[in-house]
């Protein structure tokens, strides 16, 4: 296990905990409505928007575990879990070894909690759901319903918090441009140009 008690809860989140939380009970109401019980979210966008983890090694298997009621767990590769620290406030991570079978672990995390003879949905058009890692979900829980399009709605209306990121997202974008623009000249190549955007973008703000 890696060592994280240094890693401040959330320190890297691009919302505050209580963003998140408004996302999270917006969502587990529709679910409500949905007649689901717990909803395995595989989507990168999506567990992005519910909790903040981003990662670039979403090719490996992480999923977020959401229940109608109880505190969503998140079963995460433990090479992920410093990330998972500093970008989310989910306390709770089911953490998986590389030698592990990820799909065994995420049905023994769904026993552990007593959420086998829940009603279980999935996003079925999740672009990161490997057709073998469904088939084998589907062998050992059984029906599975189908909940493609219960965060998108979500996404789709923006709070004022995320009005305001864009805002500022929008000012980087600018700063840059402007000048690669002004640094556009007679001998300029490609770094030239793009060494100036990213630096005038960083000094605004960014951190890409």
């Amino acid at each position: 296990m890696q060592d994280v008690n240094n890693v401040i809860q959330g320190s890297e989140s691009a919302f505050r905990a209580d963003e998140y939380a408004q996302r999270i009970q917006r969502t587990r109401e529709r679910l409500s409505r949905a007649g689901v019980d717990v909803m395995i979210v595989t989507g990168p966008e999506n567990i992005f928007w519910l909790t903040g983890q981003q990662t670039p090694g979403y090719y490996t298997f992480q999923a977020l575990l959401l229940p109608v009621e109880g505190d969503p767990v998140f079963v995460i590769r433990q090479l992920e879990y410093f990330n998972f620290i500093a970008n989310t406030f989910i306390s709770d991570a089911a953490i998986y070894q590389d030698g592990d079978n990820p799909v065994d672990f995420l049905v023994g995390m769904l026993q552990q909690r007593g959420w086998l003879n829940k009603r279980i949905g999935l996003d079925k058009r999740g672009w990161f759901l490997p057709i073998a890692v469904y088939e084998a979900l589907q062998a050992k829980l059984g029906t599975i319903a189908d909940t493609a399009g219960v965060i998108e709605p979500l996404r789709a209306v923006k709070s004022a918090a995320e009005v305001e990121k864009i805002a500022l997202a929008a000012r980087y974008v600018d700063a840059g441009m402007r000048a690669g623009i002004a640094a556009i000249g007679s001998g300029a190549d490609e770094n030239a140009l793009v060494s100036a955007m990213m630096g005038a973008a960083i000094a605004a703000g960014s951190e890409y």
